[in-house]
């Protein structure tokens, strides 16, 4: 069995937002609140404009999927997806996250680099060329939903994260990343500032495409006749899989 895929695939939590990527084709940049711990228990913290992906077999997907039963929603990305492939992946810039263990070796280089650009503040911002930082993580770390860190010990790795951090230009002149407590200050109001500017697709970067329930596959292939024009009985190629399937099947 392949470790990684050969599609990235982005998920989403509702089928109102799926039909969204699909009718406007294109995905949201929107800002994430990324914190980085390095060697020496140094903490950095920013919120970075981007789209993510995952690059994880589909037979390992299932776990992240919301299970009522097992309470797993930790690593919950959403039921809904939509993969598109590495050339496509490849052709817009994007890259694999680079994981670090925060008492690596590795990870006081980058705190040295971070200490030469920021001075003495805690806080990142200005770091639009600064590509390395901006594509770090933990291997493993606190998970954070809103305020609340619902994990200690998540295993960030396991997502296999690639990105790609828009350039200023590319989301109206507005900064990639933010100070971390000016981002909190008004969440949705600096996201608002960015979310018309879109991460671009073909009909053929299409690998495939999830949705929870059956019922709902209907609807993406109308989505995607209406879209691109063309006959829904000639999209049969892309496939439409759903969360069960995935779940029970992989």
């Amino acid at each position: 069995m392949a470790i990684s895929a050969n599609s990235i695939i982005h998920y989403t939590g509702k089928l109102e937002y799926l039909l969204g990527i699909i009718r406007s084709t294109g995905l949201r940049y929107s800002y994430c609140l990324e914190k980085l711990k390095t060697r020496g228990s140094q903490n950095y913290s920013a919120a970075i404009a981007m789209v993510s992906f995952c690059d994880i077999p589909l037979s390992d997907y299932k776990k992240h999927f919301y299970n009522k039963k097992n309470n797993n929603d930790l690593g919950y990305y959403g039921d809904y997806g939509i993969g598109l492939s590495k050339k496509w992946a490849s052709s817009k810039g994007l890259n694999p996250v680079l994981y670090i263990d925060h008492n690596s070796f590795v990870s006081h280089s980058l705190r040295k680099t971070y200490e030469s650009l920021i001075g003495n503040s805690d806080q990142i911002t200005d770091l639009e060329d600064n590509t390395s930082i901006l594509y770090t993580k933990n291997h493993e770390g606190e998970l954070e939903r809103g305020e609340k860190i619902v994990n200690k010990k998540y295993r960030f790795y396991d997502e296999r994260e690639w990105r790609l951090v828009p350039k200023s230009l590319d989301i109206g002149g507005k900064p990639p990343v933010l100070n971390e407590k000016k981002y909190r200050s008004s969440t949705a109001f600096y996201n608002r500032t960015i979310e018309k500017h879109l991460l671009k697709f073909k009909l053929q970067d299409i690998s495939y495409i999830i949705v929870k329930e059956p019922s709902e596959i209907p609807l993406v292939y109308e989505a995607l006749s209406a879209v691109f024009e063309i006959d829904i009985i000639n999209l049969y190629s892309i496939t439409v899989l759903t969360s069960e399937q995935i779940v029970g099947d992989f």
